[in-house]
């Protein structure tokens, strides 16, 4: 749109919505407010005939016009016409902004109402009655926004009263509208359906039980899909209703993607053979997404599980059933008419399950034979849209789905390396301009031709097949913007009269081909169709870069990724990839030739009949952390292949359809090791139980315990002690001991993650899940001695974080392993990375020898026993236990005395049980020899890879590792055989859903999976709009079972901030306090020098002449506020606040730069002031915090994601002593989302209010230096920091 009719509409738009203001204003934002069915109707008209549909729509949103008029007097009776049509819009636009699960709790009283009621506006239409409001036409108004609010409804199946009325839709009663034979046939499939098919028809006739209105809403809700089905087909043809038609079939693939909705739908879709009366149709308007929404509801329709049931089913399976649907379709033809029939009954198995035998066979056949054929297959003869004979051409097509049996498709044939037909193809681009569209006037919905995630999957191959699609999506966008920025900066251009590419430009990033020869293509394995290896060679010339880019690319290593293109004048026109396989280094000091023998896809290379690969001509680098996605997508390949892998017991409840409470395994005692701290804190943790016993044997000062908990409060709770060590002889084993006193809902979490099952731990901010998580972690490794735990984050600095705590606790740091990147960054002296160990072992032994040495001399044993573990190990069989087997019987006294007296000092201090002592040392003797044991397969193994794999096999008892080094890692573990008896996860609620998943395939044997995390925080990240709000691809397996309903414990002590600052977000938890006396001690309760509050909204009003500004799209800035920011920041550092105390914290990537640029100026060049701790927007600052934030809310005309209610908790809970927020007060004081922490920051005022306290150095009057200074906006701070200064 050119920019002058872009700042008309804007115009337009401004009067608009002022407009809307006024209304609110009167109506419905005040205490005056009055119910006018006509303002709805004003309001309706207005909107739809305006060509700022949208915007009106989202202003109305702002205002709450849903929560505040239309919702509150909707169930008073005044509903028509004009307020049900508003409620699906407003209900629409909450659902696209990703608002509407914080707002189904409204409608728990009324929602039955509203849903009927849209049923019967929609049927009105779908019959062609005429609807109207004043002079406008809302047949496609009520069309489309009907299927949005629909599509709205069915993607919130986890709230009860929204599930429960939706389900009413899609129940057993709409197979009234198959074909009776075929339904007769699919009700005796089942047992108990021909009695619920027989229940289910009484509710649609008036009587004694079933009154004339609720059998009227019986019959609507039976007919409204077939109906929308009827409708669907016939608009097909229509290009006016295109887009309509797509959001009608994005609600079928969104039905048939879940079980529930599924399970009766599916048989009516095949009934009326809804995919081939729409293709038929489709044909006239091509267009471009109904078709390939409409290939996808097929492929939804075909999956292989089983109608009803909904049982999954293998390939092996699928191919069964549909030999015996041709059987019995044979058996059926000869018993019809052997003779007439004989091309059918005679023809194989295979030839009738292929398409084009079977259709060779039925085309020389009369319409009346293959009518009689059809319907012995249960298909219609006569269509159900219309009522008409069906062509012969379709019946034909029909029969031939029928016979057909299509397992998913091919998955050997998925590549994880996006080509040029998805970079540069529409789907991401539309992905990428996710409702960044202009201004349309009439109503529609964005819509996207990609899978979305759910609460419920069909079977674990199909949610390995939507999250490969969703991945490769991701990879592929990214890629997009990467190649585009390379071919830009490398200028190609072509030669006249030549097909060369001469390059002017040059990157860092792409360089180009001098060589490129495929030199070995393997063939397939048996039973495959792709080559199993294809080897290619390349080489590139670096002779005319600089050192720093040659150098770059001499660091490329084996398995790294490239990206190779064929680049044009025009631009890139192939992309394919390829593996590092080995770097071929210069081969003298003169030459600039680098080579890389490369591994190509051999999927890609199967479909590529062309020599595309003697077109590419460019090889593109990737950062070494940007090459994750081809391990990760080829997981997810192997592992659709294969049979399914998550562990019986936890597959129902991670695919959505089983019991929730399931899940836990719950056992009567649980082993809680140094989980407390004395005798008091056990008895503290257990206070709801009636009582307590704790065992006399359990140590008063450092207990190890384990504890018998009762199923009832009433029961008595059992604490025995397990494990104790000598008090006095604590240097026989220098046990490290748990020093936190953690609260009984964190006992609760620990001792749940002990036992076997799920188990889900929600941390609020500041609640020490990461203290928790180390317990717990030490728990199972003291507990089952036998097997792994996994540990697993999200990043590499909270892996460091928890990692650190380990190794604090007692655990044996030769049992610890931390792979992946970032093990550098570990605050510790020991060396935890697979090399790290090697040559921790390594010197281990030597130090172990010299200890066995002394031992054979302390016994006077002559030899030299250091130089090998199995000369130890013979020295402790022939001497050590011999002894000690003497000594146990009586015949000698304790033969160790000398060793130890020479090793600690004093062996048998006085009072000691002298047994007891003994029995102790050679414990202490034991554990060396079997460390010693442990060690010798390092002596025999020689190379640094076998000695990898058997640290990590059979030495390591904690591994860890980022969960996407996990998914990377996932074949290699498996054929390891690791056996993992416990996942435990820390944030688990920032990790994408397939990558929790994939570790939790690792093994069968998989006892326990511990997911810790905060679901209201913020998500993981995915960069693509489109995927994110679409796709729901920023969903966590965390978050989705906590919506699925499964049982979890809430820390409910937080640690971290004020009282003051904690309330506003506390509201979002369960029963969130503080830890007391932490946060009312100190500095928590102590004002902060210089402010007359610790926590403040700052109203910031235009600075000259302008509020937010966008300099280059989404790219947002506020001077004002940076200006404002900076100027508190000066203050806080001339009255003696640290740098270190303070972080500037700002919702968008354009604010932050602008700090950034304002702090350069003002505060780095001096020393009184400096740079604070961190200038970061919200997001990136997640699971930091600071003493004092300083947040700026950068908007001043929208809202923008902050709206988010995940975001606006992180970006709360930050600060610990002080929190100070700049916005615009009159925008964010009306969202109803921040309604309830505004009031809070705004009981203080909306002016910055400062104290004289700590600027008033030597004054005598004390009531004067207290002196409150109220700072009316960005030129008066600025005014009072120039003074100061």
């Amino acid at each position: 749109m050119p920019p002058k009719a872009r700042q008309t509409r804007a115009a337009k738009a401004e009067n608009d919505n002022a407009s809307i203001e006024k209304l609110a204003a009167k109506h419905w934002q005040g205490k005056s407010a009055k119910w006018a069915a006509t303002v709805v109707d004003q309001i309706l008209e207005k909107a739809v005939g305006s060509s700022t549909l949208h915007t009106q729509l989202q202003w109305l949103e702002r205002q709450q016009y849903l929560e505040q008029y239309l919702w509150p007097n909707y169930s008073k009776g005044r509903q028509n016409d004009s307020t049900v049509i508003s409620c699906m819009l407003m209900i629409n636009e909450k659902y696209e902004q990703g608002l509407l699960t914080t707002m189904w709790t409204i409608f728990e009283t009324g929602f039955e109402d509203l849903l009927d009621d849209a049923v019967q506006l929609m049927m009105r239409v779908l019959n062609g009655d005429k609807v109207r409001v004043g002079s406008v036409d809302m047949m496609s108004v009520v069309r489309m926004a009907g299927v949005q609010f629909l599509i709205a409804c069915f993607g919130s199946m986890e709230t009860e009263s929204v599930r429960t009325q939706c389900m009413q839709l899609v129940g057993l009663a709409i197979w009234y509208h198959m074909e009776e034979e075929t339904r007769g046939f699919m009700l005796r499939k089942v047992p108990q359906l021909p009695k619920f098919w027989k229940h289910t028809q009484k509710g649609f006739v008036e009587n004694k039980r079933v009154s004339k209105a609720e059998a009227e809403k019986n019959c609507r809700y039976r007919d409204f899909i077939p109906q929308l089905l009827r409708d669907l087909a016939k608009q097909c043809a229509s290009l006016e209703y295109q887009m309509y038609c797509a959001k009608v079939l994005e609600l079928l693939v969104d039905l048939e993607s879940q079980l529930p909705t599924r399970r009766f739908l599916n048989p009516l879709l095949q009934d009326f053979e809804i995919v081939e009366e729409c293709r038929q149709r489709m044909a006239v308007t091509e267009d471009e997404l109904c078709v390939q929404l409409l290939k996808r509801l097929d492929s939804r329709i075909q999956f292989p599980v089983t109608d009803v049931t909904g049982h999954a089913q293998s390939a092996a399976q699928m191919r069964e059933r549909q030999l015996e649907r041709i059987s019995r379709w044979q058996l059926q033809a000869f018993q019809a008419d052997k003779e007439l029939f004989e091309p059918i009954v005679i023809a194989s198995a295979a030839q009738l399950g292929t398409t084009d035998s079977l259709q060779a066979l039925l085309e020389p056949m009369e319409m009346k034979q293959v009518q009689q054929l059809a319907r012995m297959a249960f298909v219609r003869t006569q269509s159900a849209i219309t009522g008409e004979e069906q062509p012969r051409e379709m019946l034909i097509r029909s029969l031939c789905n029928q016979m057909h049996v299509d397992v998913l498709g091919e998955r050997e044939m998925w590549s994880p390396y996006p080509d040029e037909k998805l970079v540069f193809g529409k789907t991401v681009g539309m992905a990428e301009a996710y409702n960044r569209s202009e201004e349309k006037s009439q109503l529609g919905y964005a819509l996207l031709d990609v899978p979305k995630l759910g609460l419920q999957y069909l079977s674990e191959q199909d949610f390995l097949k939507r999250s490969f699609e969703l991945l490769q999506l991701e990879t592929a966008a990214e890629l997009r913007t990467e190649i585009q920025e390379a071919v830009r900066r490398m200028q190609p251009h072509e030669e006249e009269g030549t097909d060369e590419v001469i390059f002017d430009g040059w990157t860092r990033m792409a360089l180009p081909l001098s060589v490129l020869d495929v030199v070995a293509v393997q063939p397939p394995r048996v039973g495959e169709q792709v080559p199993a290896r294809v080897q290619a060679r390349l080489k590139v010339d670096l002779s005319s870069y600089t050192d720093s880019i040659k150098a770059e690319w001499t660091q490329v290593r084996p398995r790294d990724v490239l990206i190779l293109l064929a680049v044009r004048q025009s631009g890139a026109v192939r992309v394919r990839g390829c593996q590092v396989e080995s770097v071929d280094m210069p081969e003298d000091e003169g030459s600039s030739v680098l080579g890389f023998r490369v591994l190509l896809d051999p999927a890609q290379y199967a479909r590529d009949k062309n020599n595309v690969y003697g077109e590419l001509n460019v090889a593109l680098r990737r950062q070494a952390q940007e090459s994750s996605f081809k391990p990760v997508l080829e997981t997810l390949r192997q592992l659709a292949d294969s049979p399914p892998t998550l562990p019986k017991w936890l597959a129902p409840v991670v695919l959505g359809y089983g019991d929730p409470a399931a899940v836990r395994q719950e056992k009567d005692t649980v082993f809680m090791g140094d989980t407390f701290i004395s005798i008091e804190h056990i008895k503290e943790s257990f206070t709801e139980y009636a009582r307590v016993d704790v065992s006399e044997d359990v140590d008063t000062e450092a207990p190890m315990v384990e504890v018998e908990i009762p199923a009832d409060t009433t029961g008595t709770v059992l604490v025995r002690s397990v494990g104790q060590q000598n008090s006095k002889l604590p240097w026989l084993h220098q046990q490290k001991h748990n020093m936190l006193s953690f609260t009984p809902a964190q006992v609760q979490a620990v001792a749940e993650a002990g036992q076997r099952g799920l188990t889900l731990v929600v941390g609020p901010p500041g609640t020490g899940k990461t203290d928790v998580a180390a317990q717990i972690v030490s728990n199972l490794y003291h507990a089952h001695p036998q097997q792994t735990v996994l540990l697993l984050t999200h990043s590499n600095q909270a892996l460091n974080q928890l990692f650190e705590r380990i190794v604090a606790l007692d655990i044996e740091p030769r049992h610890l392993l931390r792979l992946g990147h970032g093990e550098e960054s570990l605050d510790s002296t020991e060396r935890f990375s697979n090399a790290g160990r090697i040559e921790s072992f390594l010197e281990r032994r030597r130090e172990l020898l010299e200890q066995v040495q002394a031992l054979a001399d302390s016994l006077q044993v002559p030899g030299d026993y250091r130089d090998s573990c199995e000369s130890a190990r013979f020295f402790y069989v022939a001497h050590v236990r011999v002894r000690w087997d003497a000594y146990l019987r009586k015949t000698r006294e304790f033969p160790f005395t000398r060793y130890f007296q020479e090793q600690k000092g004093t062996l048998f201090p006085e009072g000691c049980d002298e047994e007891a002592v003994a029995h102790a040392c050679f414990a202490y003797l034991e554990r060396l020899f079997d460390e010693v044991a442990e060690i010798q397969p390092f002596e025999l193994l020689q190379s640094a890879r076998e000695r990898a794999l058997y640290l990590l096999k059979r030495q390591a008892r904690v591994v860890a590792m980022t969960c996407t080094h996990a998914a990377m890692r996932l074949g290699e573990l498996q054929q390891m055989g690791v056996r993992i008896g416990s996942v435990v996860m820390e944030e688990a609620a920032q990790v994408l859903d397939v990558e929790t998943l994939l570790p939790l395939t690792l093994s069968q044997t998989l006892e326990r999976v511990v997911l810790i995390g905060d679901h209201n925080q913020l998500p993981p990240v995915v960069k693509s709009p489109g995927l994110r709000a679409f796709s729901r691809m920023e969903q966590s397996l965390f978050a989705r079972l906590i919506r699925l309903g499964v049982p979890f414990v809430e820390l409910d002590c937080q640690a971290r901030a004020r009282p003051s600052i904690a309330s506003l977000y506390r509201h979002r938890y369960r029963s969130l306090g503080d830890l007391k006396p932490l946060v009312f001690q100190g500095a928590y309760a102590q004002p902060n020098p210089g402010f007359a509050h610790v926590l403040q909204f700052i109203d910031v009003t235009d600075y000259q002449g302008q509020g937010e500004s966008e300099p280059s799209r989404y790219f947002y800035q506020n001077l004002g506020e940076a200006e404002y920011v900076v100027a508190v920041y000066q203050y806080m550092r001339l009255i003696g606040y640290s740098a270190e105390q303070v972080a500037i914290l700002t919702t968008y990537n354009g604010q932050r730069a602008l700090i950034n640029d304002v702090l350069n100026r003002r505060c780095r060049p001096y020393e009184q002031f400096g740079m604070p701790r961190a200038v970061s927007t919200v997001d990136q600052f997640q699971g930091q915090q600071a003493d004092f934030v300083l947040l700026s809310l950068v908007r001043t005309r929208n809202i923008g994601h902050i709206r988010d209610i995940r975001r606006l908790t992180v970006a709360l809970s930050r600060a610990k002593l002080g929190l100070y927020v700049f916005g615009r007060r009159s925008l964010f004081e009306s969202c109803f989302e921040l309604q309830s922490a505004m009031q809070m920051l705004l009981a203080n005022g909306d002016q910055l209010v400062l104290e004289k306290t700590s600027l008033a150095k030597d004054t005598k009057n004390k009531a004067a230096a207290k002196e409150p200074i109220v700072v009316e906006g960005v030129e008066a701070m600025g005014k009072l920091v120039v003074e100061m200064a």
